[in-house]
């Protein structure tokens, strides 16, 4: 299953303006995204996990956000997804009931669950806050991971996020969202780093997809496949 969801590379930290540390700042995060959303006059809203609000943070930081950003959840524990992305929470419980097992049961079972919260929740706020855009991210930022991400236990492991952004029909006579679906790998299993990293890899690709320079999927079954609705 991680192997049919396509890569996006997780930008590169800033050097640190002091010594140690990385050199990460909120208006270094979604300055290309603030700016796509300002030229082509839409609204964005976020749902974040493992980037801690970061991304929100950072759009809101720049001047005229309120030309642009409508809102965001950060939705962390079961609970707190219940209450701010109650779609998502509903999808997810609805696919371990037709799994017949919970969505760390597996390898296979992780991964799709995570390319089915990152999709439903993206939609969930772009609806739910009247947004052009959705977009959501939800990974593992370190420095352990869960034995069901499959992270190699023979290294130290890297940080990795999938991200999903949901956007406009291209034309008026397409009805449906176009949705993109991506991974971002760090390479590293530092914490702090990794949330700033995937806040700037979901804004990146978030920008490319509004200024129509990412392809977007051909649909959401094209990388949840058969696996997401029937038996292995």
């Amino acid at each position: 299953m991680r192997d049919r969801i396509p890569t996006f590379p997780a930008p590169a930290s800033p050097p640190p303006s002091t010594s140690g540390g990385h050199g990460w700042t909120l208006d270094a995060v979604a300055a290309g995204l603030a700016g796509a959303l300002k030229k082509s006059g839409h609204t964005v809203a976020v749902s974040e996990c493992t980037s801690g609000g970061l991304l929100a943070a950072s759009l809101l930081s720049l001047p005229g956000a309120s030309a642009y950003f409508t809102g965001g959840a950060v939705a962390y524990a079961s609970g707190a997804r219940e209450a701010l992305v109650p779609g998502t929470h509903d999808a997810l419980r609805a696919l371990e009931r037709d799994r017949g097992s919970d969505n760390y049961a597996s390898t296979t079972r992780y991964w799709e669950s995570r390319v089915l919260w990152a999709t439903t929740a993206a939609r969930d706020l772009q609806l739910m806050c009247g947004a052009d855009w959705g977009i959501a991210e939800v990974g593992a930022a370190g420095p352990s991971f869960h034995p069901a991400t499959g992270v190699d236990k023979s290294s130290s492991g890297s940080g990795f996020t999938v991200v999903a952004v949901v956007g406009p029909p291209l034309d008026a006579q397409t009805e449906a969202d176009r949705v993109w679906v991506r991974v971002c790998e760090t390479g590293h299993n530092r914490r702090d780093e990794n949330m700033w990293q995937f806040a700037a890899a979901a804004a990146s690709l978030a920008a490319r997809c509004v200024e129509g320079a990412e392809p977007a999927d051909t649909a959401e079954d094209a990388i949840l496949g058969d696996d997401a609705r029937g038996d292995e």
